[in-house]
C-alpha cells in the first residue's frame, strides 16, 4: 500500500492523488468516480469454516461528489472482511485506522500470543476503545 505512483498523465495532476493505482483511463465519465490506493490482504488462518476462504483487505479509497463544484471527500481507510464471496466493508478515518492499528499491535504483543498458535482461539470478549 505504501507504493507511489506518477500522476496519471490523461488528468489533470490535482484529480488522482500520487496513491492512486487505479486506471482512470477506462472510465466512461469525465472524472474518475473514484481513487484507490493498492489492496493489501491477509488470509484468515483459522477459518470459522473449514473450506471456505476468509480474509481481510485494506486499502485508502476517496470517493469523488458528483456535483464538479464540490469538494473532494476526505480519504477513508477501507477494510474488507471476507468470508468466501460475501464480504462486508467498514470504512475508517486515518485517525481510527491508526487507533485500530494501535489495538491491534498491543493485541498482538500481548504475552502468550507472539508465534504460539497451537491451538484453537479463545472466545473473543469485547472491550470499548475510550474515545
Amino acid at each position: 500500500m505504501s507504493e507511489q505512483r506518477a500522476p496519471n498523465t490523461a488528468e489533470p495532476a490535482d484529480q488522482c492523488p500520487g496513491w492512486c493505482v487505479r486506471d482512470h483511463s477506462a472510465e466512461l465519465r469525465e472524472a474518475p468516480f473514484y481513487h484507490a490506493s493498492e489492496t493489501a490482504s491477509v488470509a484468515i488462518s483459522w477459518p470459522r469454516h473449514p473450506g471456505v476462504p476468509e480474509g481481510v483487505e485494506v486499502q485508502t479509497a476517496q470517493y469523488v461528489p458528483d456535483d464538479p463544484g464540490e469538494t473532494a471527500w476526505t480519504p477513508t481507510v477501507e477494510v474488507a472482511l471476507y468470508t468466501g464471496s460475501r464480504y462486508r466493508v467498514i470504512s475508517l478515518t486515518p485517525e481510527e485506522a491508526r487507533q485500530l492499528a494501535a489495538m491491534l499491535a498491543r493485541a498482538a504483543d500481548m504475552p502468550g500470543t507472539a508465534g504460539n498458535r497451537t491451538g484453537r482461539p479463545g472466545r473473543p470478549r469485547s472491550r470499548r476503545a475510550a474515545s
